[in-house]
């Protein structure tokens, strides 16, 4: 095997291979473990030596789909050609959604001309030869997938138990405390962030509303949650702010306010996952809460914490976000990158707050109308379901094979008759040889199988770039036609229309809006 040939090893363990008797890894599903078995397999393969071996790896993601970074990567380069040949201890590893996990191994990968091996499941697709995997791999993937679904609900039903006995068991500390290092399920004071919260409620109980507070944080430049616990090592794709200008927001402060765990509690399950997989959270009863008392050190007296609920209520102060319009979650002032404020005072309007907050942007007067932002937006949605009906049109016109599966059979069949042909090539010469013909006939019949070759050879070129393409509309979840003609049907702009095309949209002023959509549709 040359120098040139890639191999992936591709690793990940997640919250699916946790013991829930003992809240310890499973030492076989480590990295570190899979890391050695695969490393000892390719060293002991004599064909791979030499090749150049790249490492990915997802620690603490599931496995039952495909959003995750390292798989991403992985995947990427897959389509771009660049790797040869991929290296699982097991399917799980590559994933559990048995569907997605036989479409790649028994058709994408093949297509791609990469091999794939399942070291324990006992898996090489060079051994296959382009057939499908046997029934056994698939029977797998179908238990890997109810698999993970039951150990999760042993996972939660764990977590829900340590709970109740006071332990703290969601991921990261809250502002004030950090995890004692002798117990990952207690929490202890940090001083620096504790000092923060006491001040906060010194300033509410002094009766200073949360705007304010919020605004003099900034005004003194007092370090936000985020900027604190990044600090110390931690990090979360929430905490994502504006750099060196994240701010201290009066939603942030509210939340500080509200949260029973500053009394010495511990509160679990405010927000649970519908299904396996699925990284959308939704809220939780509160009857439904766990609410333990005296777990740790409290910040602040009940006294504190009473008047200040007090406090709140009496100023008609409240953070919860309006979850129920059109935009919500999706809309930014283009200045400062923050989440603009949904006024519902006479005619509704999104508004910037960040002046209340500091004076570091120039975006003080930044509004719009959500009757202007409803229009711009539907009629650009409109649009752009235009231009995604015309892309997949010329998809559909390029070619009668619509389907994936079609598409590889095809290809297999051209790829099967340009090597046919190679053997007639072969044939021919050893019967011009054996004095069948003469010379001139020989590379007469050579050319014309040269000519067929090379039209085949297009042909295959064109189903290739067929495929990829609807496997890029497919990642990007771009909709369907018929979903598509359905939404240009509609005559007005709904919730679920943004929730499935917009990303965020990005207000400047009363006049430049920029909408960044969910999927990529620029010319491919």
């Amino acid at each position: 095997m040359d120098m040139g040939y890639i191999i992936v090893l591709y690793l990940r363990i997640s919250v699916e291979d946790m013991d829930v008797k003992n809240g310890k890894k499973d030492e076989s599903n480590s990295i570190e473990s899979q890391r050695r078995l695969l490393n000892d397999f390719v060293q002991g393969m004599p064909e791979m030596k030499g090749s150049t071996v790249i490492v990915l790896c997802d620690d603490g993601y599931s496995g039952t789909n495909f959003e995750r970074p390292a798989v991403k990567e992985l995947l990427e380069k897959a389509r771009k050609k660049t790797i040869d040949c991929i290296v699982v201890k097991d399917f799980s590893r590559f994933g559990r959604d048995y569907l997605m996990v036989s479409d790649y191994v028994d058709q994408i990968f093949p297509f791609l001309g990469i091999r794939f091996i399942s070291v324990n499941d006992g898996y090489d697709s060079s051994e296959y030869n382009g057939m499908t995997s046997s029934v056994d791999i698939a029977f797998k993937n179908v238990v890997y997938a109810y698999y993970s679904k039951d150990l999760s609900e042993k996972v939660r039903s764990g977590l829900r138990a340590k709970a109740h006995r006071g332990s703290y068991v969601s991921s990261f500390a809250p502002f004030g405390y950090q995890k004692d290092k002798k117990n990952k399920n207690h929490l202890v004071i940090e001083d620096m962030s504790a000092a923060i919260v006491r001040r906060i409620f010194q300033m509410a109980v002094a009766g200073i509303g949360t705007v304010k507070i919020a605004y003099l944080l900034n005004a003194e430049q007092v370090p936000t949650p985020s900027i604190i616990k990044k600090g110390q090592g931690l990090s979360h794709k929430w905490w994502g702010g504006l750099g060196d200008d994240k701010l201290w927001e009066y939603t942030a402060v509210y939340k500080i306010l509200k949260d029973e765990r500053y009394l010495g509690k511990i509160v679990y399950g405010k927000r649970y996952r519908s299904e396996v997989g699925n990284r959308k959270s939704k809220k939780a009863i509160k009857d439904n809460w766990i609410v333990v008392s005296d777990c740790h050190e409290p910040l602040v007296t009940k006294e504190e914490f009473c008047t200040v609920q007090d406090m709140l209520i009496q100023c008609g102060e409240r953070a919860e976000k309006d979850e129920n319009h059109i935009f919500a979650g999706k809309i930014r002032c283009g200045v400062c990158g923050y989440a603009l404020k949904r006024r519902t005072q006479m005619l509704r309007k999104y508004s910037c707050l960040t002046k209340y907050r500091t004076d570091k942007f120039d975006c003080k007067d930044n509004y719009i109308m959500e009757a202007d932002l409803t229009e711009v937006v539907w009629q650009a949605l409109r649009q752009l379901c235009r231009v995604l009906l015309d892309k997949q049109n010329n998809m559909s016109n390029a070619s009668q094979l619509d389907k994936v599966s079609g598409l590889q059979k095809q290809i297999a069949e051209y790829q099967a008759s340009l090597q046919r042909m190679d053997e007639q090539k072969v044939d021919l010469y050893e019967r011009m040889l054996d004095g069948e013909f003469d010379r001139e006939r020989y590379i007469c019949k050579r050319e014309n199988l040269t000519v067929r070759q090379e039209d085949l050879r297009k042909e295959i070129v064109l189903l290739e770039e067929r495929l990829l393409l609807i496997r890029k509309v497919e990642d990007n979840n771009i909709p369907e036609e018929e979903e598509l003609q359905e939404y240009l049907q509609e005559e007005y702009l709904t919730r679920m229309m943004v929730e499935v095309f917009v990303k965020c949209i990005y207000v400047y002023d009363r006049e430049r809006v920029h909408i960044e959509w969910n999927f990529d549709v620029r010319e491919r």
